[in-house]
């Protein structure tokens, strides 16, 4: 592992040093109660994080987003489903996923979306899911112990 930065003994820590460490978690939202199901192929929002702030370019986020569950309503279970993340309408990664079960121990995952130089500006994402093929709907399935979640942090420069 490499820093960008070289470190010389007896060199002062700074306010232009501090700005450029992570900033850590900037939002985070958890989601207790079922979500869906999906219907057809509309788009359907999961969860969305709090609005973040962005308070000077050069920045880079990862925002993270998992679900426990994604729940097919019936046999067969022939249906495959993409989630995104998204800020407003654009998408920012994508997976895709075929849930082999109806039951609540069906798969669930985790997807990171990154994003380099966002805008000095208030800035909201999320998670959607959207049935690409197939015939089934889906339920992402959440309690207090397993929720949805979704998480924004500031992770440094670019």
């Amino acid at each position: 592992m490499s820093t960008s930065t070289d470190h010389v003994a007896g060199q002062v820590f700074t306010a232009a040093n501090a700005d450029n460490l992570a900033q850590g978690v900037l939002g985070i939202q958890k989601g207790t109660s079922d979500v869906g199901p999906t219907s057809s192929t509309t788009e359907l929002d999961v969860i969305t994080a709090p609005a973040v702030t962005i308070a000077s370019t050069g920045r880079r986020l990862r925002i993270t987003g998992a679900i426990s569950a994604c729940v097919q309503s019936t046999t067969p279970e022939d249906s495959t489903f993409e989630f995104k993340i998204k800020e407003s309408s654009t998408q920012l990664d994508a997976i895709r996923i075929r849930p082999q079960g109806v039951t609540d121990d069906a798969d669930g995952f985790t997807l990171v979306a990154f994003v380099d130089n966002p805008s000095a500006a208030s800035h909201t994402y999320k998670m959607t899911v959207q049935r690409i093929s197939g015939t089934q709907n889906c339920t992402i399935k959440a309690t207090s112990t397993r929720p949805i979640k979704i998480v924004v942090e500031d992770v440094g420069t670019t």
